[in-house]
């Protein structure tokens, strides 16, 4: 795994975000600041851990998943914090533009290759997808729009997944967007975060900033 140092920018972002999660549940099962490489997560070339941020790097169309290797649960409230980042794209021509990226809560994951994602994008839209045996086989929510989130480079944004059995209440920035009923795993079940790129030239980078996990 590559552990880097913040660039100066970054880290003076991450110590202005805000310093609690909306989770609700009265115990904590599972809460990591990522601050070193202790919170069980798996380690890859595309990822760095320290400082205060878990931080993907995307390739151009690129996306990264890593669902926590030490803790499962049963019903759990899962919330995390993503930061965009602070730059724009670099246009050939005229201002720079924003590269469109997405940043994901993965919840219900059996394994590394099958899960459920709940993701927001730097566009002004979220989405709630399913991924089996590796292949996406289903989007519940498609590029919905919503003001809930907060687009603008360097911005913070908290998603929430509150799960209890079959059913799941969904939130971005403490405002609830979406509730469902879905086939919970039998027994206890992962959670992650996912990076995505949508520019299919340069490569990006996300932040995460905090995590937290209540029963």
């Amino acid at each position: 795994m590559r552990k880097t140092v913040l660039p100066v920018a970054i880290a003076t972002l991450l110590a202005s975000v805000s310093q609690g999660l909306a989770c609700e549940g009265s115990d904590v099962i599972f809460e990591d600041k990522f601050q070193d490489l202790g919170g069980g997560w798996s380690q890859k070339e595309t990822v760095s851990i320290g400082g205060g941020s878990l931080s993907f790097l995307l390739l151009a169309d690129d996306m990264q998943s890593n669902l926590n290797v030490m803790f499962s649960v049963e019903d759990a409230d899962v919330c995390v914090e993503a930061v965009w980042p602070t730059h724009k794209k670099p246009a050939e021509a005229g201002e720079a533009t924003q590269q469109v990226l997405g940043v994901g809560l993965l919840f219900w994951g059996e394994n590394n290759r099958t899960y459920y994602q709940f993701g927001v994008l730097n566009n002004g839209r979220y989405w709630i997808a399913r991924k089996q045996d590796g292949a996406w086989v289903g989007t519940i929510a498609a590029n919905i729009d919503t003001p809930a989130i907060k687009t603008a480079p360097g911005a913070s944004n908290t998603l929430r997944v509150d799960a209890n059995g079959n059913e799941l209440g969904f939130y971005i920035n403490g405002t609830k967007v979406r509730e469902l009923r879905g086939q919970a795993p039998k027994g206890s079940w992962r959670f992650g975060v996912s990076g995505d790129n949508f520019d299919k030239t340069d490569v990006a980078t996300v932040h995460f900033t905090k995590m937290k996990v209540t029963d």
